[in-house]
């Protein structure tokens, strides 16, 4: 059981679950691509590659191909790494009709960049720029750019780190809660697609015992000066009613956000279905942005206030009217807004909010989703009866008198039922015997469900990444890294394995290994 025996067998086991990946791809018509790099634990950059394609079924399939340590990070280096895949699966790049990567220039650049080079080779395929990430640059973006979010989430992530980062302070925020269950404090990570409300969330449920913890900090001489002028300023800070309105403010308007995030990530979404999602966000930030739910905040906030002590707003001090505009000469008395919680605050939320809607439509307006949600909406429109235009649909490898007789018939099909998304397009389709009598709308459908509109599946394989190669094994070779990240994604396919053939290959490798094993 030497380490060379074992990356052998590791290797036959790889190289059989990615020959069954090639020949259920092969079968059909059309796939995706999805891709996404990243430097592990050995400083080495990994290149993950994924497949998203329809069976024979209609099942959406999405397969990881592996990590692949390619000699640099530019666009061309990539783009060959990618027909290099494709290649050893016997994949021709011809069934190649949609890719979806994030925003980095060596990836997306329009000139430049790899989608550009596979633009260039498969000219009817579309690019489509990951909507999750769309969506996290729109949150990033608010947090940089509207003063109320940018100064919640710094103090958020500075009591996490002052809490966390000391064993002696967890421990003393933690006895706080008693015999009752401890609510940990959660990091906020700018690349984390959900986890700015739980993040939120939990400092708003734990508020009281985070401000003992840090009145306990401020007056403990043991811990170090610098330490304590941090969590004193925190202190100060977390006393403001301010405060504690950024945190309700900010869980209000993320949490519609991280829904749809969540709902981006899944492996049936589609682009009409990402576009309606975007669509749906923005109506709901506009219902938020009313007056009830600026008063639905300060009514919570003030709770929080009453509760924990906390200091109200200061005052807003008017400006003085310059002595040329006056219409009298006798000094004019400086007044302060009586407001008890300020109209600032108000217009910082619907500036927010105003933002977070403006760019989510900038960025969901992208040429390759609506090529993509165009397909889809037009099999949605002849399974509604409606008349299609099959000749705006872009569609080069389709007979489309072809296509337009049978969206006719599909037409017939679904009359009387209920058709509203591709899936319900599919449940009519699979009662159909056999559902292949409509081959070049089945097509079409294909081409709808292979176009991925969010890399987590490589980003998923990038988490498994982490717990295959750690410090403890970062000297690992990469081609034993890429069969056992296979083998982890595709457990079922491992199962399917015939160990006897298998076996048998094993074998016959070497003379030696004949005359001590003999025929199998």
């Amino acid at each position: 059981m030497s380490g060379s025996i074992q990356n052998e067998i590791l290797e036959l086991f790889a190289h059989d679950i990615q020959r069954k990946i090639g020949a259920k791809a092969s079968e059909s018509p059309f796939f995706g691509l999805t891709a996404d790099g990243i430097t592990d634990v050995s400083g080495k950059e990994q290149f993950s590659c994924s497949i998203q394609f329809a069976d024979n079924n209609l099942e959406v399939q999405n397969f990881f191909l592996g990590f692949y340590n390619a000699p640099g990070t530019t666009a061309e280096m990539l783009f060959l790494c990618i027909k290099d895949v494709l290649v050893r699966l016997n994949l021709p790049l011809e069934k190649l009709k949609g890719y979806c990567f994030d925003g980095a220039s060596n990836m997306s650049g329009r000139f430049k960049g790899v989608q550009a080079r596979l633009k260039e080779t498969c000219p009817d395929s579309v690019f489509v720029h990951c909507a999750n990430h769309s969506l996290d640059l729109v949150l990033q973006e608010v947090a940089k750019e509207e003063r109320l979010v940018a100064d919640t989430l710094n103090f958020v992530r500075e009591v996490t780190v002052v809490i966390n980062d000391s064993a002696k302070r967890k421990t003393l925020y933690q006895s706080l809660f008693g015999c009752g269950e401890v609510i940990n404090l959660l990091a906020l990570c700018p690349t984390r697609w959900c986890v700015r409300v739980v993040a939120l969330s939990r400092l708003l449920a734990c508020y009281g015992e985070m401000l003992q913890t840090f009145r306990t900090l401020e007056g403990d001489r043991t811990v170090k000066g610098e330490t304590r002028a941090k969590v004193a300023g925190l202190l100060k800070k977390g006393t403001t009613t301010r405060t504690v309105f950024g945190l309700f403010a900010c869980v209000t308007m993320f949490t519609p956000c991280e829904s749809v995030a969540r709902s981006l990530q899944g492996t049936k979404v589609t682009a009409l279905g990402s576009m309606e999602a975007a669509k749906l966000l923005c109506q709901r930030l506009n219902t938020l942005r009313q007056d009830d739910t600026f008063a639905d905040l300060v009514a919570k906030t003030k709770q929080y206030a009453e509760r924990y002590n906390l200091k109200p707003p200061h005052p807003v001090r008017t400006s003085k009217t310059p002595a040329r505009f006056r219409h009298t000469a006798e000094e004019e008395e400086r007044e302060l807004e009586n407001e008890e919680y300020p109209s600032l605050w108000k217009r910082e939320l619907f500036e927010a909010l105003d933002l977070v809607r403006t760019e989510v439509e900038r960025r969901f307006d992208q040429e390759g989703l609506r090529v993509a949600a165009g397909r889809e909406q037009a099999v949605l429109q002849a399974a509604q009866g409606k008349r299609v235009d099959v000749g705006s649909l872009e569609l080069t490898s389709f007979s489309r008198e072809q296509l337009s007789l049978e969206l006719d018939i599909l037409s017939d099909v679904c009359r009387g039922r209920e058709v509203k998304t591709i899936q319900d397009v599919l449940a009519i389709l699979h009662t159909l015997q056999p559902h292949s009598m409509l081959p070049e709308a089945e097509r079409l459908i294909k081409l709808c469900l292979a176009l991925p509109i969010s890399v987590a599946a490589s980003e998923r394989s990038l988490s498994a990444l982490r717990r295959l190669k750690t410090w403890l094994r970062n000297t690992m070779k990469q081609e034993r890294l890429t069969h056992l990240a296979i083998m982890n994604a595709h457990s079922d396919l491992l199962d399917e394995c015939d160990v006897s053939t298998l076996l048998k290959e094993f074998i016959s490798r070497t003379t030696e290994r004949r005359s001590t094993f003999g025929k199998v």
